[in-house]
C-alpha cells in the first residue's frame, strides 16, 4: 500500500486534504484481495486524480 500511495503523490499533483483522503482509500482497500481491491479502487478513484484503467489495475497489490 505504502509504494502505491507513493507513486501517487509523485505523479499527480495531489497534497493536503485529498492525499489524507486518498490514504484512507488505499488503507481501507488494503483489507481486500483481488478483484475485490480492484473493484473498489476503480469506484473511489475513478474519474478523479486522472488515472487510466490500467494505473488502476497496477496500484492493486493484494
Amino acid at each position: 500500500m505504502e509504494k502505491a500511495y507513493e507513486w501517487l503523490l509523485e505523479e499527480f499533483s495531489i497534497d493536503g486534504a485529498a492525499a489524507r483522503i486518498i490514504r484512507n482509500v488505499l488503507e481501507y482497500a488494503d483489507r481486500m484481495g483481488g478483484d475485490e481491491q480492484y473493484d473498489f479502487l476503480t469506484e473511489m478513484l475513478d474519474g478523479t486524480i486522472g488515472l487510466s484503467d490500467r494505473e488502476i489495475r497496477n496500484l492493486c497489490w493484494n
